[in-house]
């Protein structure tokens, strides 16, 4: 039987600061990675991994409005199909000071399931004659229902994640309604006895919430692939309007192998970098490229190279998929560069 794995990874090739010639630049040890990408066949991708996704799953990714990421993912989450204007409503927190706002997101507020639904509800008794509704289907991923469009765009939140906010704010025509919708928001947050206790406890307070990733939900979609292994919501989401199931994302390839069974294609979802490029931090990109390389790479070259892989295809979210067939072995003349030539 001829195998096919997709493996899209975000993060895995990020937009790095400095030139890769830099010396101090951290050197990964990823020789199986290096082969791969060295002897892969390159062709242009959606720049964004949510974008690549869409189109993975056969849904357009060109629409002016943006990608419908909200009624989506709240599917993985519980939700319904309703035909409804959804947008992302993320809790985060705003912190002010001489150079801007910034912002950090929920992975650093430890947001309890009792204060997402404490603020939730303030929010919605206050807003209510807005014809808005928030809803907390889980603490960190917050929705807010619109009752149509509502004529304003807005950045993802991955772009904003310790930013200066104050140029990625929604835009379009109607922004500076939502503008001030926003700052409403951020006031009736603030005195909220929620984060009155939490700042007694020297948490950060949960002041303001991030839009993003509006529109209904979409239609059409179709699996990709006859098996579907992923934990993140959007490709959960997306694979129940598909119709399709999704497994846990197992450890290691091998894993993936023993799972697939008489299945001739796999797409793998691998969040591990999803953030540390947003986060700036450097250490982690490394410790979990050695971690990857360990436990998927070094096994795909070894299939492709005995011919149990007929093809892999990489997508890192970098605007491009790398395509590697059991042929690349003889690309001998091909040598391997380091990872860092790739960024």
């Amino acid at each position: 039987m001829t195998l096919i794995l997709d493996l899209v990874i975000p993060g895995l090739l990020g937009a790095w600061p400095r030139h890769p010639s830099d010396p101090a630049l951290p050197r990964p040890r990823a020789p199986a990675l290096e082969w791969l990408l060295t002897r892969a066949s390159v062709s242009a991708a959606p720049a964004s991994t949510d974008a690549l996704l869409f189109q993975l799953f056969g849904l357009p990714t060109s629409d002016a409005a943006g990608l419908p990421v909200a009624a989506v993912t709240r599917l993985a989450d519980g939700g319904a199909v309703d035909g409804g204007w959804w947008q992302r409503a993320d809790p985060v927190h705003l912190r002010p000071d001489l150079r801007g706002v910034f912002l950090a997101d929920a992975r650093m507020l430890a947001l309890e399931a009792a204060e997402a639904r404490a603020l939730v509800e303030s929010f919605n008794q206050t807003f209510a004659a807005d014809g808005l509704r928030l809803e907390a289907l889980r603490p960190e991923r917050w929705y807010l229902r619109l009752p149509a469009d509502p004529d304003v765009r807005a950045h993802p939140l991955e772009t904003a994640i310790g930013r200066d906010i104050r140029a990625l704010l929604p835009y379009g025509p109607a922004k500076a309604r939502w503008h001030k919708l926003l700052t409403e928001a951020q006031m009736l947050f603030h005195a909220h006895p929620i984060n009155q206790a939490r700042e007694a406890r020297n948490q950060l307070p949960i002041n303001g919430f991030w839009l993003w990733g509006g529109g209904p939900a979409p239609t059409g979609a179709r699996p990709p692939a006859a098996g579907l292994y992923a934990d993140d919501p959007l490709t959960r989401g997306l694979a129940r309007l598909a119709g399709s199931g999704v497994t846990p994302v197992p450890e290691r390839a091998d894993g993936w192998l023993d799972s697939a069974g008489g299945e001739a294609e796999g797409l793998v979802v691998l969040e591990d970098l999803r953030y540390v490029w947003a986060d700036g931090d450097i250490a982690a990109w490394v410790e979990r490229i050695e971690h990857l390389e360990a436990a998927w790479f070094v096994a795909c070259r070894r299939w492709l190279q005995a011919g149990k892989l007929a093809i892999l295809r990489l997508h890192p979210g970098n605007g491009r998929s790398y395509t590697v067939t059991e042929t690349a072995r003889w690309r001998f003349w091909r040598r391997p560069r380091p990872l860092v030539g790739f960024l």
